[in-house]
């Protein structure tokens, strides 16, 4: 049971996150057969009602982002996590002169892993102001947690998927896994408007004046891409790949 404790907080984001892959999946397969795709006769019917019900068992996903923020605090409370120093330094680094060098982005899904590093500050910055607001009263505000949850997944499965590229891109080549690439760089730009969305939320709840324009200025730092990449050309990297084989083509690692 102890090791099963320890991954807790990671069983809450994976349960949330791919349930809710999964709808969105089956979602937009009823949208590619059309009319068809509310008949049982098509096979995204099934597929809708059998992602749909994974929200709910295993305890709902509201349930699990709740304890996935909330086994982090404890854990913080404890000092068995060390999350308020880290926390206190990201608050000190918002005060400061921010670095103008231009970082090397040279190795392959370098700057995806430099923002996922911003990403984390974000969840510090937010997490670690309400627990320093809240306390043990944490829990009672559970708009904030939902918030400081969907952070939390977000950077999770963004950095699993880079990092999971950049060991395929040690096994094999740049060119063989330019596709799995550009799948990590349209998450994570999709993950960073969610967790902008989301920390806005936060910030909003428990900060007020000096302090608010503050963490708004930080997060509009920590969110900030160097170099916006092409989104639109990075979607068809993966629409070629998939009508050039006429189908499902990422069943290998």
């Amino acid at each position: 049971m102890k090791g099963v404790e320890e991954f807790a907080i990671e069983c809450s984001i994976l349960k949330v996150a791919v349930s809710e892959d999964m709808q969105n999946c089956s979602d937009e397969g009823i949208q590619i057969y059309g009319g068809m795709g509310f008949s049982a006769d098509a096979p995204m019917e099934a597929a809708w009602r059998d992602a749909r019900i994974s929200r709910i068992y295993e305890g709902t996903n509201e349930i699990n982002r709740m304890l996935a923020v909330g086994m982090l605090v404890k854990k913080a409370m404890k000092g068995h996590v060390n999350l308020l120093e880290p926390a206190m330094a990201v608050g000190n680094e918002l005060t400061s002169i921010p670095s103008f060098d231009t970082p090397d982005f040279s190795e392959p899904l370098s700057e995806e892993m430099d923002m996922i590093k911003k990403l984390k500050k974000v969840f510090l910055m937010v997490a670690g102001s309400a627990v320093q607001k809240f306390g043990t009263e944490l829990e009672q505000n559970q708009q904030l947690l939902l918030a400081a949850s969907d952070i939390l997944i977000e950077i999770y499965m963004a950095e699993s998927a880079i990092l999971r590229t950049q060991k395929n891109i040690a096994r094999t080549s740049v060119e063989e896994q330019k596709e799995q690439i550009a799948m990590s760089q349209l998450y994570l730009y999709s993950a960073v408007k969610i967790i902008q969305n989301r920390a806005e939320e936060g910030i909003s709840s428990f900060a007020e004046g000096d302090e608010q324009r503050m963490m708004l200025m930080g997060l509009k730092r920590f969110t900030k891409y160097i170099n916006l990449p092409n989104i639109i050309e990075l979607r068809n990297v993966v629409a070629d790949k998939v009508t050039g084989e006429n189908k499902y083509p990422f069943t290998k690692a």
